[in-house]
């Protein structure tokens, strides 16, 4: 018979995903060599093999991500003629709340409050109704961000590959490209985008000195966007209201990194779009699509959220 292999944190605790296939699920703790003797013969794959798991899989056609990005396999060594598919849409919601968790506290202090671990007035909070916000990433997380602030009174600009094509929740959009223009205006900026050759270091020295002195800047996308050396810089030289950080380069950030102890500064571990063992609701859109694709990919159409591997 035909097997589908789950390779995540909770596969033991799958769903019934479907009956075409002898489906076998291995645990987080699995050791190696049952991954490589189970995958061997795996016409599917739902989770996150690593590249050398995939060089042995024989049978492969499909692998069906649990995560939202493909980071991972875009950058060479993904065997060909393999189908590959992401779980996009099922973290739009968790990321966008935690997105503005950090945008409120910021906004008000609050991290600045409890780090400075005494009861002192430390001057005015940033109003968010009325304010502009430039947000990288227009796809289901941008989106679900923009939809939120819309709802605050928060003047939305999009930074997306197209900005032809109509998006709703923005009152505008622009290009990667052209989006520095933007910058100089914007009191907040959140970031939601994938990692790739046009997105990595964006946020340089150059780039970030143009943002306003009292801007916010948060990012739940990849951590490769900006570069911390010259943040932490332009931080200690008074710049930002306040950073929020879910990701960074080099994550985990080591305990010494002077981020830990900056006051306007928030950082959790890469725990925005949490799921398995966390938030029971996102847990079901991951598997939700899993089922979809499944059954797409049985009676042979299309699968939703291919990925064009390069």
């Amino acid at each position: 018979m035909r097997k589908l292999l789950i390779l995540s944190d909770c596969g033991e605790r799958a769903p019934e995903l479907t009956d075409e296939f002898d489906v076998v699920a291995l645990s987080a703790d699995a050791d190696e060599k049952a991954r490589l003797r189970e995958i061997a013969d795996a016409e599917v794959v739902v989770g996150e093999p690593s590249l050398a798991e995939l060089s042995a899989a024989e049978k492969l056609r499909w692998v069906q991500m649990t995560w939202a990005g493909a980071d991972r396999y875009l950058r060479g060594g993904f065997p060909r003629g393999v189908l590959l598919t992401t779980a996009s849409g099922a973290f739009g919601e968790t990321i966008a709340e935690h997105a503005l968790a950090m945008l409120f506290s910021l906004c008000r202090r609050l991290p600045a409050y409890q780090k400075a671990g005494k009861w002192a007035d430390l001057g005015s909070e940033k109003r968010i109704a009325g304010g502009t916000a430039l947000i990288f990433g227009c796809g289901n997380l941008g989106t679900e961000i923009a939809k939120r602030l819309r709802a605050l009174g928060v003047r939305t600009i999009g930074v997306c590959r197209d900005a032809r094509r109509p998006r709703t929740h923005f009152n505008a959009l622009t290009t990667l490209r052209c989006a520095e223009a933007f910058l100089p205006e914007a009191d907040f900026i959140l970031c939601a985008l994938p990692s790739n050759e046009e997105t990595d270091g964006y946020f340089g020295e150059e780039t970030l000195s143009l943002c306003k002195d009292d801007a916010v800047l948060i990012n739940v996308g990849r951590g490769s966007l900006i570069d911390l050396q010259c943040l932490t810089s332009l931080l200690n030289a008074g710049k930002f209201f306040g950073v929020g950080l879910d990701v960074t380069e080099p994550e985990p950030l080591p305990p010494e990194h002077p981020l830990w102890k900056t006051p306007n500064v928030i950082l959790t571990p890469h725990v925005a779009g949490v799921s398995f063992g966390h938030l029971p609701e996102t847990e079901e859109k991951i598997w939700a699509i899993c089922r979809e694709n499944i059954q797409n990919y049985i009676a042979g159409r299309p699968l939703r959220n291919a990925v064009n591997v390069p």
